[in-house]
């Protein structure tokens, strides 16, 4: 009909079908990682991941790089103990490892086998990463002084350092090399104290001396003791080490394609400089019984402050121990009473390098100019028929 209203068109609106809701249902719900991962979720997830895991993880984004740097700075030092009948324990514990390790000690009793080899794998340690191995006498970890009358079984003592921020950790080796050579390295270590700043007064920065050698390196090792004593004394905060029977070395380089070794070194020096607190004292000859033990650990663990993550070294002449105390384990057990909290690793040897860091400084305090004259003439870092106990701690 004519005059009819002609039915508009009505413009639906665009429907949403079946299919597409649950498309849009399904984008809704998807995981979004910046929005979901927090960084507690992270911190929680990061936890449970090893070193290699957790270096990879740091790699993926910001937050994620972050979340995951916290996480390594919760984790200190790594030390264990390894037989050897259980290789196969020991490389899965180092490829689990839960911290990025810049350098490595190996306590090994004398009677084991010299095929270092089988105590590494180059491709489950970082690059640049230091390993050093002592043949000695007898191992020790924590209150277990492993002296070769008690020990059953051969095994070996794992101490690892982890990449610390700001804190260096460099090792010198001497081996058959000339004159020149070896004075050269002298001078490098004496620039490597001299440009590190030292607090001594609040130990708020460290610089440890560590120095090993073996039989054919001794005199080496203490021209070097007593040469960077001479020129260096007030700038060395602790010393440890001593003579063992067999030293080996290896230097972790994946970046030329190959494994450098250094086989056989007579000497090994390592210095550990930064903002990290380094404390040693010295059992003496004269201290050998178990009440004068108990009472020079004591003045020593008052002094000593503990930071975060802490790890104990311990190096004690082959005639202490049971020898000394007609009983096993004495000096590590009152350690370990003294500092539950300190894993403690360590050898018997043949000598030992060590500075009394707290009777130092607390003379020093008392007596001023005249114990500054005194220390001119101050005793030999070399020892002998002494137990060496060195601390780090940082965080």
């Amino acid at each position: 009909m004519e005059g009819t209203a002609r039915k508009k068109t009505r413009k639906e609106k665009p429907g949403v079908s079946k299919d597409d809701g649950a498309t849009q249902s399904y984008d809704r719900n998807t995981l979004d990682s910046n929005i979901y991962l927090t960084y507690d979720i992270l911190r929680i997830i990061f936890q449970y991941l090893k070193a290699k895991d957790l270096g990879s993880a740091a790699m993926v984004c910001r937050s994620w790089s972050e979340a995951a740097n916290n996480e390594k700075c919760t984790r200190g030092p790594c030390c264990f103990i390894q037989y050897d009948n259980t290789l196969h324990s020991y490389f899965n514990r180092l490829y689990n490892i839960r911290i990025k390790p810049s350098t490595g000690f190996f306590f090994i009793p004398d009677e084991a086998s010299r095929d270092t080899g089988v105590f590494y794998r180059e491709d489950w340690l970082p690059d640049h990463c230091e390993v050093i191995m002592l043949y000695s006498e007898s191992i020790i970890m924590d209150n277990d002084e492993m002296e070769r009358m008690n020990n059953l079984f051969p095994s070996m003592v794992c101490a690892f350092l982890p990449q610390i921020p700001n804190v260096r950790i460099k090792s010198f080796e001497v081996g058959s090399c000339g004159i020149q050579k070896k004075a050269n390295l002298y001078q490098e270590i004496i620039s490597t104290i001299d440009e590190h700043e030292t607090s001594i007064s609040n130990h708020e920065t460290s610089t440890c001396f560590m120095l090993f050698c073996n039989y054919n390196g001794h005199k080496i090792a203490k021209h070097w003791a007593s040469a960077v004593q001479k020129r260096k004394e007030d700038k060395i905060v602790s010393v440890w080490g001593g003579v063992v029977q067999d030293i080996y070395m290896r230097h972790i380089c994946k970046t030329k394609k190959k494994l450098l070794h250094k086989i056989d070194a007579y000497c090994v020096a390592v210095l550990i400089t930064g903002p990290i607190q380094t404390w040693s004292t010295i059992l003496d000859m004269k201290c050998n019984t178990k009440e004068q033990v108990e009472a020079k650990l004591k003045l020593f663990r008052d002094e000593v402050k503990l930071k975060k993550h802490s790890i104990g070294f311990m190096f004690a002449c082959k005639a202490r121990g049971t020898t000394m105390y007609n009983e096993p384990n004495v000096e590590s057990t009152i350690f370990k009473r003294l500092f539950p909290k300190v894993p403690l690793a360590g050898c018997f040897g043949y000598g030992e390098f060590g500075k009394n860091t707290i009777v130092d400084e607390v003379n020093e305090e008392k007596n001023g100019k005249e114990e500054r004259k005194k220390r001119k003439k101050s005793k030999s870092w070399y020892n002998e028929f002494s137990t060496v106990f060195l601390i780090i701690t940082y965080g």
